[in-house]
């Protein structure tokens, strides 16, 4: 008797163990119309998204809501003819997709404007990724395929489980409006924990996979007649995924140093404000006078309250900062920035403003003070 109580007990264990270590394949994941409602949470002291293991309870039930939006996957065949000739759901293209997603749209100081964003992604039995984006790019439909595609996901997803991945794009303008823009990102993914996860929309076994994400982006300027390498964006992405949840149950994305700049979680309907809309956090981004000799001053628009911080970049890749982070309010503001304290020499300058991990660039040229 003590033996059939014994065997009872352990299939019982044994069954538990193998519903809680769940693994992650292409079913588990978005598919074209698909819809998710998803909270922005508030960013509060002593969140650690580092904690994980084997077996591990995550409690974020008292996550804070400040805004909501709709992430809605659509068919690649409804974005637009342009962009759905290139990522075109066939076997033989390289840069197949089968779903696709609207994206901010965003803008390279006054020089270049993207609008009507789309990301473009593939998702299969051996990994989900995505292939490209696109833009209408000062007004004019572009389709960009990555090349190497970024592998968001290899499939299937199980604990412990590590890969990574190159990926790469580039914005070739010259012959329109002389710039050139690359990017290239690394991707590393460790599947670094399993357990349970909760969150205000409720209760979930989940796998948690710890992306570290390295972001190096480059710009030729045609009429200036220069380029900058600029310095990498390191980003780690924190993600819970759950069995049929689609998008992640819940993820968290932090900067190089740790700091939190973005918690998103899967939720139900919740009487907000600036629910479904998704906003640029800086508009109307200019810097007088440019040239500039011992000073100029950057003027720019916040869409909402933003940790505010910035930075200046030489044609050698040398970061001039310190001279500003902060919170800000939403509203427009103005700040001047003494060129001759920091002894700046004449030469050609990128200003980088970074708020809430989005990143605006500016050409500057400072000249020889008189």
């Amino acid at each position: 008797m003590k033996n059939i109580f014994a065997l009872g007990f352990m299939l019982c264990a044994f069954s538990f163990t193998t519903r809680s270590q769940i693994s992650i394949a292409t079913t588990d994941l978005p598919h074209a119309n698909d819809t998710f409602r998803v909270s922005i949470g508030q960013i509060t002291p002593g969140i650690d998204a580092t904690l994980s293991g084997p077996g591990y309870t995550w409690d974020y039930s008292t996550l804070i809501p400040t805004a909501q939006r709709v992430d809605s996957f659509i068919d690649e065949s409804a974005t637009s003819t342009v962009f759905s000739i290139v990522f075109i759901d066939n076997a033989f293209n390289t840069n197949r997709a089968n779903q696709a997603t609207r994206a901010a749209d965003f803008s390279l100081g006054t020089m270049i404007s993207l609008s009507g964003v789309f990301n473009f992604y593939y998702n299969s039995n051996a990994s989900y990724k995505q292939v490209g984006l696109g833009a209408n790019v000062n007004g004019i439909p572009l389709p960009i395929a990555y090349s190497p595609h970024d592998i968001i996901y290899k499939l299937p997803l199980q604990y412990p489980s590590t890969d990574s991945s190159n990926s790469g794009y580039a914005v070739d303008l010259v012959s329109t409006i002389g710039i050139y823009y690359k990017v290239s990102k690394t991707r590393k993914n460790e599947v670094d924990g399993w357990g349970t996860l909760t969150t205000p929309f409720g209760t979930f076994d989940a796998l948690r996979v710890h992306s570290t994400v390295v972001e190096r982006d480059s710009l030729y300027l045609d009429t200036l007649g220069f380029g900058f390498n600029l310095p990498p964006i390191t980003t780690h992405e924190y993600k819970w995924l759950g069995v049929a949840a689609g998008i992640p149950l819940l993820q968290i994305n932090t900067g190089s140093t740790g700091n939190i700049n973005q918690i998103i979680y899967r939720d139900s309907l919740k009487s907000l404000v600036n629910v479904d809309q998704i906003i640029r956090d800086v508009q109307n981004l200019t810097i007088y006078p440019n040239p500039a000799a011992n000073s100029a001053t950057i003027s720019y628009h916040l869409t909402r309250p933003s940790l505010v911080s910035m930075d200046i970049i030489s044609v050698e890749g040398k970061i001039f900062n310190g001279f500003l982070a902060e919170e800000q309010s939403a509203g427009t503001h103005a700040f001047q920035m003494d060129l001759s304290e920091m002894n700046l020499s004449a030469g050609n300058y990128l200003v980088r403003l970074i708020t809430n991990g989005q990143v605006s660039v500016l050409p500057l040229i400072v000249s020889d003070s008189k």
